[in-house]
């Protein structure tokens, strides 16, 4: 019994995404850039959430700002970001197609996803996936 209970939690281990993915979306496939995580710092403040996840890449980087209201169930309220990628600077508006938040009261809270960024004119620019990430405190917060 305590063997196919460890069978299933090794499987189901194996299924969460792990990985980070910034992505360009051009067309229906959408390309993998060189971006890679390098930190997520924020605060969270009785019922909301405040991160900024950071990316970067040879002279390539994005800022990724995302607001969430943990009230049951937890919510993504609102995005932002702002990228320079290829020498372009860009920034918009973020979406979430899907969204991971652990952490109780006394715990660091960790945020994860898919997250859409969007260009000033609405359009879908990059995706980014994130697995669960601990939320570091900023200086001062």
């Amino acid at each position: 019994m305590i063997g196919r209970l460890l069978l299933l939690c090794v499987i189901i281990a194996g299924c969460v995404n792990t990985e980070y993915r910034f992505e360009r979306v051009d067309g229906e496939q959408p390309v993998a850039l060189g971006l890679k995580f390098d930190s997520m710092y924020g605060v969270r403040d009785g019922e909301s959430v405040r991160a900024e996840a950071r990316f970067t890449g040879g002279h390539d980087s994005a800022k990724v700002n995302i607001a969430l209201n943990l009230g049951p169930p937890v919510q993504f309220t609102s995005g932002t970001y702002v990228a320079i990628i290829g020498g372009r600077s860009t920034e918009g508006t973020v979406a979430c197609e899907s969204l991971t938040f652990l952490g109780g009261q006394a715990s660091v809270p960790s945020v994860g996803g898919v997250f859409v960024l969007k260009d000033d004119g609405g359009r879908t620019a990059y995706r980014v996936t994130m697995p669960p990430t601990p939320i570091k405190r900023r200086l001062g917060s």
